[in-house]
């Protein structure tokens, strides 16, 4: 049977097949498909620029088809970007767009001031296109309702005369850094950024867009580097969608070390001072640890004895303990199946790992029997490692929260707690010895980043996948009829921050639920009874008679589908559920301990 242009897209754009004609081809019959009715594997995606877009179309069309995706695109027209935005009756707004997609170039930064104007009348300039693009963004959101994703701009690559232009505030330089660095300031929480600045310094400024490219075609950049640019652009597309990858499994040998730990023993290990390839090898360890003090969770998956693998980890240059992987994998079977273990104790999906590994067979391996886990190639220089797994934005995040931070830490305690049950006799008796504390409060400005990204990649424990964004949960809160409850929770292995939220609306003297989710973290753990107990003492605070609660199924969140009815509640009406706010509630009984201000 043959293959479609979307099959094509994840199985031929990958290693050397990404090149820019491979995505001119698949990315044009992609493009030209026919219209898609909606859905989770469907997506319309509007592209507007002040140059020209349309191989930029290309690529994005085949980076959504790689995210297993079936994308639809609109492309405005050329140097339409304003009047498509402010025209309601534009072309953009009858597409009804998922996704826009803003393509803009250094020249629409950058005001005609003097090369001596003082500071403040750059500063004040800059202003005034932050405040253009914020009235933009915000006609877009109230229009589409679309998630935005907006480049950023290289600044141009003349010296002019040389050092002197980074001391002039006015210089087209300066005006393009500090607007992109306002941009992003002010863009948070609404728009996810494509590093185009940082993606040129990498290639090379002047290789990026020469003025040929510029001035014959109106190109923003040079379509060689349409490869570069479609991993640039599928991990902000990522960030959008809260579909950043979470776990990087790691192989071991000739991976986390330079040579095999079984043949060579940990002396004869490539790893720290004394070569070039131990140092390389240690700069790649502090990368990725770097990551997961960054959130990304680790794991080691190998084929290896377990302990001579630890053996390894025991080398006096290793930055790393077996203690630090959330999960360990060491055995003589596939990697395949090891990902798949490692999925499992993670309670986490396949296709929220990033696997590398040095060796090109595992790597095909893995991509026939476990499509789903994203695969790295290292290949057989530790220098390159770094420049090969961070090319491809795999975790790309529109920012840090604290929650972010501590999320290995929080898996690694989990994978602590999990080999507890081995010890003790029931589930009661491992949460009692678990000892939990939470804390159960109104949401406030500070959690609203942390919650919306809950809200934009949460899946399995989330009712209604209703996806609110930081603007909507900050439009709750003050509204006297709603409730916005979020949890904290730590325990005897560590603290796991923000784990919970639930949205809830007054509405004919009920409590209605409408988005209650929950880290997979903390599944099974009784905190789900532990909110539910709150929001109840809420509603009986107001008088309230029931609370309603609603399960809307999806591919992903069957966790939850019998959730209502352990909790208490009565079906009443296709997917609503109802508990009264007077009943006992002794059958919701929770081994977390309410801290002294919860």
């Amino acid at each position: 049977m043959a293959i479609g242009p979307l099959g094509r897209a994840k199985t031929e754009l990958v290693g050397a097949g990404l090149t820019s004609a491979k995505i001119f081809d698949i990315g044009e019959e992609i493009a030209a498909g026919v219209e898609i009715s909606g859905g989770e594997s469907a997506q319309k995606l509007a592209i507007l620029g002040s140059l020209t877009t349309d191989f930029i179309a290309r690529a994005v069309a085949c980076g959504v088809a790689q995210e297993d995706v079936r994308p639809w695109i609109y492309q405005g027209p050329f140097g339409g970007m304003v009047q498509e935005i402010v025209d309601p009756a534009s072309g953009l707004y009858d597409f009804r767009p998922d996704i826009v997609l803003l393509c803009v170039d250094w020249r629409d930064l950058v005001s005609p001031l003097p090369v001596d104007a003082p500071e403040d009348a750059v500063h004040a300039a800059i202003e005034q296109k932050v405040d253009t693009f914020e009235q933009l963004w915000a006609a877009l959101s109230e229009r589409s309702g679309a998630r935005l994703i907006q480049h950023l701009p290289p600044p141009p690559t003349e010296r002019f005369r040389g050092v002197s232009e980074r001391l002039a505030p006015a210089s087209a330089l300066n005006q393009v850094l500090l607007a992109n660095r306002r941009l992003i300031e002010a863009g948070q929480g609404r728009v996810t950024w494509i590093e185009l600045d940082r993606l040129a310094a990498s290639l090379g400024a002047a290789r990026w867009c020469s003025p040929r490219m510029f001035h014959s075609a109106k190109l923003p950049f040079d379509q060689r580097f349409l490869p570069e640019y479609l991993m640039a652009f599928r991990g902000a597309w990522r960030a959008a969608c809260g579909r950043a990858k979470k776990v990087l499994a790691l192989d071991l040998d000739n991976t986390l070390w330079g040579g095999v730990v079984g043949d060579d023993g940990v002396a004869g290990l490539q790893l720290g001072p004394g070569s070039a390839a131990g140092e390389a090898y240690v700069e790649w360890q502090a990368y990725v640890r770097g990551l997961a003090e960054r959130g990304v969770i680790l794991s080691v998956v190998s084929k290896n004895d377990p302990g001579i693998a630890a053996e390894g980890l025991a080398h006096p240059s290793s930055l790393f303990k077996p203690a630090d992987f959330a999960g360990f994998e060491c055995s003589w079977g596939d990697k395949a199946g090891g990902l798949r273990r490692v999925a499992e104790r993670l309670n986490l999906d396949l296709a929220s790992i990033v696997f590398v590994d040095d060796n090109p067979a595992e790597c095909a391996l893995v991509r026939a029997e476990a499509p789903e886990v994203s695969v790295v190639e290292l290949g057989a220089d530790p220098t390159q490692f770094i420049a090969r797994l961070d090319a491809g934005c795999w975790f790309d995040l529109d920012r840090l929260t604290t929650e972010d931070v501590g999320r290995s830490a929080a898996y690694v305690a989990r994978a602590q707690g999990l080999q507890a049950t081995d010890t003790v006799i029931d589930l009661a008796s491992h949460l009692g010895g678990l000892s939990m504390v939470g804390r159960v409060s109104p949401a406030t400005q500070p959690d609203l980043a942390r919650l919306a990204q809950m809200e934009q990649k949460t899946n399995q424990f989330n009712l209604t996948t209703r996806r609110y964004r930081e603007a909507d949960l900050a439009a709750f809160i003050p509204r006297p009829d709603a409730v916005v409850l979020a949890l904290w929770l730590k325990d005897r292995f560590g603290d796991h921050g923000l784990v919970a939220s639930l949205v809830a609306v007054e509405s004919e003297r009920a409590l209605r639920i409408d988005s209650w989710l929950m880290s997979c973290r903390v599944f099974s753990r009784s905190a789900e009874q532990l909110m539910l107990r709150e929001l109840i003492g809420i509603a009986r605070t107001r008088r309230l008679d029931r609370i309603i609660g609603q399960y809307l199924p999806t591919a992903k969140n069957g966790v939850v589908a019998e959730l209502f009815s352990r909790l208490g509640f009565t079906k009443i009406d296709g997917s609503l559920w109802s508990r009264e706010t007077d009943a006992p509630m002794n059958d919701l009984e929770t081994h977390i301990e309410l801290a002294p201000n919860g």
